[in-house]
């Protein structure tokens, strides 16, 4: 045991000591390590929710003369974004957030100021994207392996719908090619019933257990990514080696 407790201390400091130079690390190339990154982004970073307009079906059924239908999607729309930027406005608190229309995203990854919206969601030119890392969340559908989505960009890459939709009714976290994250990263929250409030406040508690919890972020020690990192590594190895030591091994 007092060997164990040995290698444990080796590590630590070994771990510690590089953490004073922007070394490179050699991270494993997999969804664990994937995750790590996102959510210490994400955390440092921004959240940027991306509401939808229903334009096109606006202005179709605008062409065909029916306007009070038109006039009814729109303010159901509004309404429901509403909704949606107060529960992120008021329940959500892992790290900074901003609202832009969904028409607007080939601009956002142009990084194009005047997209993002103020509490009217009204473009507001005032409000700029001080954050170097972000990711997307929206309204919509989501599956067990990829994005369904009714939009594709230009300059992003599309993703072909799937035939195991897990929910038609979520708040979906994206990356920056508009691309359904993966597992461990706590990518949706489905809404039930137009709960958009509880799904916000699940989703906040689901980044704040992984990020502190899952990857043990909380550290003071922990200043950049490398740190972050570093520290995920010397909890595996420690729990490998609490491993291969119990009894009987």
């Amino acid at each position: 045991m007092r060997g164990l407790y040995i290698i444990f201390f080796l590590i630590l400091r070994s771990i510690c000591n590089a953490g004073g130079a922007d070394t490179t690390l050699t991270v494993p190339d997999d969804n664990f390590f994937k995750a790590a990154h996102e959510i210490y982004g994400l955390k440092h970073g921004a959240l940027i929710v991306r509401l939808k307009t229903n334009d096109k079906s606006v202005d179709a059924y605008r062409k065909a003369g029916q306007n009070a239908l038109a006039d009814k999607i729109v303010a159901d729309r509004v309404q429901l974004n509403q909704n949606i930027a107060d529960a992120f406005k008021y329940y959500f608190s892992f790290c900074k957030v901003y609202f832009i229309y969904a028409k607007n995203s080939d601009a956002l990854l142009r990084r194009e100021p005047g997209i993002f919206l103020n509490e009217k969601l009204q473009p507001d030119t005032s409000i700029k994207l001080k954050e170097k890392y972000f990711l997307i969340a929206e309204y919509g559908s989501y599956t067990s392996n990829e994005r369904v989505d009714e939009y594709h960009y230009s300059g992003v890459y599309t993703t072909e719908p799937s035939n195991s939709t897990a929910s038609s009714s979520a708040l979906v976290i994206l990356d920056t090619t508009f691309t359904q994250l993966q597992e461990p990263f706590p990518f949706a929250a489905t809404v039930y019933l137009g709960g958009y409030v509880k799904a916000v406040e699940q989703l906040n508690k689901q980044l704040e257990k992984v990020y502190y919890d899952k990857f043990d972020g909380g550290p003071a020690f922990i200043k950049t990514e490398n740190d972050f990192i570093r520290n995920i590594i010397l909890r595996k190895k420690i729990k490998g080696l609490k491993k291969n030591a119990a009894p009987g091994k």
